[in-house]
């Protein structure tokens, strides 16, 4: 019987498994190896798509499903294929997005379908983060893209102007329909109002292979604390939100520290 056998480690990525310069360190990578091979199983929950976390995962020994679009979508890496996708409906949320495209002219707003992300503001508005990673993408007008199934929404602006516009949700009644939450200080996220990554962790518990397995999961930011919640431990890295690291089992190093080296060496041998 190997050691960790009945382990899932799930990892956020930006500001937890990768560092500040945007990389995954080989010393995490060796860690998650050793993880693996001793019968673990490791995942990543992510607010990014498919496409674009294609950057952070050579030589990175992922043999559990992933969790993407912040709870959209539960993606088989080694089959390279959807499990399971949470669609919202596009006619609930298209007046709201509407408005924020005349009340904030500077926001950029990103509608995502399982293949494709579609950018519906003023080209100039673009995404310094999408430029940086040369994300792929296609202009479009909300009428345009009406019939898709949308799975999550990208709000990015200045925090200012996103708590406005998270303001704006209820006054379309959106409070109820959808779930919203901030991924970075400068990016709000809209999706379906039964989705997270909390929500799609117990997805993923359902499944034979994963049922009876504990958990250790691990994220930095709002949009990680259901999932954190969900696990049998939940971890903060150092770096993480003050909020976050309270509702932390632990807090561990910062993800400059390698945090998930620090997880499955130190962490873990304590706690199980």
């Amino acid at each position: 019987m190997k050691p960790y056998q009945d382990f899932i480690l799930i990892s956020d990525l930006d500001g937890t498994l990768a560092n500040s310069e945007h990389k995954v360190s080989e010393k995490n990578k060796k860690a998650i190896v050793y993880f693996v091979e001793q019968g673990g199983h490791f995942s990543i929950a992510t607010g990014r798509t498919q496409k674009n976390v294609v950057p952070y995962m050579t030589d990175l020994m992922i043999n559990a499903p992933c969790i993407l679009y912040n709870g959209g979508a539960l993606f088989s890496w080694q089959e390279q294929r959807f499990l399971k996708t949470m669609q919202m409906k596009s006619n609930d949320v298209s007046d709201f997005l509407r408005c924020c495209i005349l009340s904030f002219p500077k926001m950029c707003i990103e509608v995502f379908i399982e293949e494709q992300l579609y950018v519906v503001t003023d080209p100039v508005n673009i995404d310094e983060h999408m430029k940086r990673e040369k994300q792929e993408f296609v202009y479009a007008q909300i009428d345009d893209i009406l019939e898709q199934s949308w799975i999550k929404i990208i709000l990015c602006d200045s925090h200012e102007h996103l708590l406005a516009s998270r303001n704006l949700l209820t006054e379309f009644h959106l409070d109820n329909k959808t779930n919203q939450f901030f991924s970075a200080v400068t990016y709000l996220e809209i999706v379906g109002k039964q989705v997270s990554k909390g929500k799609m962790l117990g997805e993923l518990l359902n499944m034979e292979a994963y049922r009876f397995k504990k958990v250790i999961a691990v994220g930095d930011f709002e949009n990680d604390v259901e999932m954190l919640q969900r696990a049998d431990c939940g971890v903060a890295p150092a770096n993480a939100q003050e909020d976050v690291k309270k509702i932390a089992d632990w807090v561990a190093v910062s993800n400059d520290d390698d945090v998930i080296h620090d997880i499955i060496y130190r962490i873990m041998p304590i706690l199980f």
